[in-house]
């Protein structure tokens, strides 16, 4: 079977794709939670997915302690870890998940571990979500120890990748690994609807890993809207509007499409690491004023670095990257100055929207109150 664009196959076939309907779900499942009380009360629980060239479609599960299932695994030793840590409602059977495992795969012979953590990513409370958040790092965090200590995997051979939610799991399992630190971290469109009014305590922070680098396509709505979560921070095409939506890998919902964005072109960086060429900015304000350039106003600036890729390169600063409307999508050596989309009605809705979900989160729930280091909202 010919596989179309964007269809990414695993351990049953094509990926799912993130749909209007999963999105949905959550409503009946907050429904049944409301009536059957022993519901809140079921333990929650991570696991991890491996995939390696060895088993590309078939996930082996592990689980931290059992080292039955580590050794019986293809897990290998000498070859790079990288763990992806999906977002709020993802799952790791998802197309995004798919992307990125297929992409390292072909990239060459990596341990490549999808987290699992949609016990608590299935929930329509947000509030709740960035609550568990300490708890879902812990346990990754126990999970990598157990890897270093039974497999003798360094912590610099071990990458996380997150998405949304997902970034802010991995900064704080970092936090929590110091003295040792993770070789690197790629924040794809870190959330900041919350995150970016909590303590750095509780969220992703440049500190959190020998090198952090962050990519951000949506702060018109889900993403993070500030800098200073990496010691790299990419903004394709001024960080909104993202060529290429709506929709065209048709994978996610309509209003997502920017936000997963950083994603696929994450992917795109794996295989090909100066697909996306760069040019550095003064500063975050230079994003939002639009204000990078190369000098004499020129429409086609040469790369100065580029964005994501395999091995990390260690790089500084705030950065402009344009991108094309369709596959590939980086622009190789040079970097186009040009306007942004400017966003749909739809979308100024759907942030209003969700900004109202959350103020509605935190009048029906006491944990945000709760919750150390959280500023005034």
């Amino acid at each position: 079977m010919q596989k179309e664009k964007f269809i990414y196959k695993n351990q049953v076939g094509f990926c799912e794709p993130l749909t209007i309907e999963m999105v949905a779900s959550l409503v009946t499942k907050e429904i049944h939670r409301l009536l059957e009380p022993r519901l809140r009360l079921q333990p929650k629980k991570l696991s991890f997915d491996l995939y390696t060239r060895r088993n590309p479609y078939e996930r082996q599960i592990l689980n931290t302690g059992d080292e039955k299932a580590l050794i019986s695994s293809h897990f290998n030793s000498s070859w790079p870890v990288r763990l992806s840590i999906h977002g709020w409602n993802g799952r790791t059977t998802t197309c995004s998940n798919a992307a990125i495992k297929d992409a390292y795969l072909e990239r060459g012979d990596f341990n490549m571990i999808l987290v699992d953590w949609s016990d608590y990513a299935h929930d329509i409370n947000y509030i709740r979500v960035v609550v568990g958040i300490f708890e879902i790092s812990t346990k990754l965090n126990e999970f990598t120890r157990f890897l270093h200590e039974v497999a003798d995997v360094s912590y610099a051979e071990m990458y996380l990748i997150g998405h949304s939610a997902g970034c802010h799991i991995a900064g704080v399992a970092g936090k929590l690994l110091k003295p040792d630190r993770y070789g690197a971290i790629y924040a794809l469109d870190t959330s900041g609807v919350i995150h970016m009014r909590l303590n750095e305590k509780w969220r992703l922070t440049a500190n959190d890993a020998i090198y952090v680098e962050s990519i951000q396509t949506d702060i018109a709505l889900l993403g993070f809207t500030s800098s200073g979560v990496g010691h790299a921070s990419f903004y394709p095409n001024w960080g909104l509007g993202q060529p290429h939506c709506p929709n065209v890998n048709k994978m996610e919902p309509y209003f997502a499409c920017d936000h997963f964005g950083a994603l696929y072109y994450f992917v795109e960086s794996i295989r090909n690491s100066t697909a996306f060429g760069s040019i550095k900015c003064k500063n975050f304000d230079s994003i939002l004023m639009q204000k990078c350039n190369c000098g004499k106003a020129r429409k086609e600036c040469p790369a100065q670095v580029y964005m994501g890729g395999e091995p990390a390169v260690h790089k500084r600063g705030i950065f402009y990257v344009s991108t094309r409307g369709e596959m590939p999508f980086g622009n190789g050596d040079v970097c186009l100055m040009k306007r942004p989309l400017r966003p749909t009605v739809l979308r100024i809705q759907l942030l209003m929207l969700f900004q109202f979900s959350i103020h509605l989160g935190k009048i029906f729930s006491k944990d945000l109150l709760d919750y150390p280091g959280t500023s005034k909202i």
